[in-house]
């Protein structure tokens, strides 16, 4: 079979928490947009997630979203776990007759929870309506003058209302206020810019750390004293280095210990990891981009050479401080005295780093091919994604404890 990838999406709840991952198709072949039909995509998507890679290492515990097509619902194959974990969408271009609404009838009676996807609020989909639970709705096609009233309809009728496509901080805020359920979309996922924003006192102590942290100046003593300022970080640093998800065989008691055990890059990576987390106010996904992101970009890098891992790592990481603080990562970076190699990564894709971090990005894209690295076929690259997924959910597990 021909190697393919499977991206993601996380869908949020009103307090910015992880809902759900929406599952995307893509292909392995990056010359050309994907050519198969509906059917033969989300067959792929089902079989490569639920069988060969593993519905955990992609989605961790977290429900997912699955498109699916007119047949697929018409004849439901069954599934290796718990209806509670599925959503199935059906798409807005299905035909909607007596023997489809009956089936959809019978999947909701068998305990499937169903979104209309591309939802529009037009009549045709009435007989769908007593058995959907999630209406998702795209945020460019909404009438904002009759938005409200429609809105009161759904809750009326028991309906989570999901936003998609949701690109900026503005439409977050109306849709919120409107009472949306869930969100979806760019904003959450991809730098933003909120213009005359001011960093809170919690990010300024963040990018202060992050600063010293990543000062390639900083003397292995200088960042022992300034780790060991913070009992905070001291106890997640050495709680984490002693977890089984790390299997040192040898007990960490001190930072002084730390840095000659893992080097001092390594130790900027995982301290500057727990100075990320400890920032207010930002949903949990974004923690888990970092993770996935650090984590690719330092096994792709280590194939090309094992000593850019540390780096690459410390690139995926840096890449969310865009999101994290809400400015270009340009801003960001003038505070953040990080080496020329580290910074050119994160702002052009320069060097095995950057490569890696252009990467590991393409996987968050809804709409773009995964982009490929050198030397490793689709299916490598993927298996590395994966790898990387679990190990992010295992550090967030562990970290967030």
């Amino acid at each position: 079979m021909q190697d393919y990838f499977i991206g993601r999406q996380a869908i949020f709840d009103r307090r910015l928490r992880v809902y759900a991952y929406e599952l995307l198709y893509r292909e392995g072949d990056t010359s050309h947009a994907p050519s198969v039909d509906g059917d033969r995509a989300t067959s792929r998507l089902m079989l490569n997630a639920f069988t060969e890679m593993g519905l955990n290492r992609i989605a961790g515990d977290q429900r997912v979203f699955l498109n699916m097509t007119r047949s697929l619902l018409m004849d439901m194959p069954e599934f290796p776990f718990g209806k509670e974990r599925l959503v199935l969408e059906i798409l807005e271009d299905i035909e909607i007759d007596d023997e489809f609404v009956q089936s959809i009838s019978l999947l909701a009676a068998k305990g499937y929870t169903l979104a209309l996807d591309d939802f529009e609020f037009e009549e045709k989909w009435l007989p769908l309506i007593p058995h959907i639970a999630i209406l998702k709705v795209e945020v460019p096609t909404l009438n904002w003058a009759s938005l409200a009233q429609q809105i009161e309809k759904v809750h009326r009728n028991g309906l989570l209302l999901l936003a998609e496509k949701v690109e900026t901080e503005q439409e977050y805020r109306q849709l919120h206020e409107l009472g949306f359920d869930l969100f979806q979309g760019y904003y959450f996922s991809r730098p933003h810019v909120v213009s005359g924003k001011r960093l809170s006192e919690n990010q300024l102590i963040t990018l202060k750390l992050l600063a010293k942290l990543n000062d390639p100046k900083t003397t292995p003593k200088e960042l022992e004293n300034l780790i060991v300022q913070d009992p905070g970080l001291v106890y997640k640093i050495l709680r984490y280095l002693n977890s089984a998800a790390l299997a040192i065989p040898r007990k960490v008691d001190s930072i002084q210990q730390a840095i000659i055990y893992l080097g001092l890059q390594r130790l900027r990576g995982w301290a500057s990891l727990i100075a990320i987390s400890r920032v207010e106010d930002q949903p949990e996904e974004l923690f888990t981009i970092a993770l996935v992101r650090a984590h690719m970009c330092a096994k792709l890098a280590a194939t090309v050479k094992q000593g850019e891992s540390e780096g690459a790592f410390t690139v995926g990481l840096l890449s969310v401080l865009d999101l994290l603080m809400g400015r270009p990562i340009a801003k960001v970076l003038e505070r953040v005295p990080i080496s020329s190699s580290v910074k050119l990564a994160l702002l052009d894709h320069q060097g095995v780093s950057g490569q890696a971090l252009h990467c590991a990005r393409s996987f968050e894209q809804e709409d773009e091919l995964p982009t490929g690295f050198p030397g490793l076929t689709a299916a490598e690259v993927q298996e590395i994604y994966l790898q990387s997924t679990e190990l992010a959910f295992q550090d967030q597990r562990n970290l967030l404890a």
